[in-house]
């Protein structure tokens, strides 16, 4: 999970200066309600989408008695996210597969690593067993 999020902030800090503006955002406690300019860093709002989806993958996951609450949540966290990512044109499945791809990568350049210190290890043993017959050979002929 924080290898996606690592790869999600690296994509948005390409757009670091980028924020959103939230529209229709007014103060209720302040007189005559003004209306206020909110934004938010266009990193921030993949992390929300991102932090939706893993939410909705955790109501997945758990079995209780409340199934009605986890669907309506389910859902409306769903929207929500699908909504912000339309909005910000994020596609989160695509980021999903990217961070996915790079993993694969990562473990398959992990076994080669793995397979030469084999190869290695293989190597000195053999190195050793060839010394040893010599060693033994000259202690015989005394």
């Amino acid at each position: 999970m924080f290898f996606f999020f690592d790869e999600t902030e690296k994509e948005s800090e390409a757009r670091k200066e980028e924020t959103v503006r939230i529209r229709g955002a007014y103060d209720t406690h302040a007189p005559g309600i003004p209306e206020l300019e909110v934004t938010c860093p266009y990193g921030d709002i993949t992390l929300i989408i991102a932090m939706l989806h893993d939410y909705i993958k955790a109501l997945d996951e758990v079995k209780g008695e409340d199934i009605e609450y986890q669907a309506y949540y389910r859902k409306r966290f769903a929207k929500m996210a699908d909504r912000l990512s339309e909005q910000i044109g994020y596609d989160y499945d695509a980021m999903v597969r990217k961070c996915e791809k790079k993993l694969a990568k990562q473990e398959k350049d992990n076994d080669i690593g793995e397979e030469a210190m084999l190869l290695a290890l293989k190597r000195g043993a053999r190195s050793r067993k060839e010394e040893k017959p010599e060693e033994s050979n000259e202690d015989e002929s005394d």
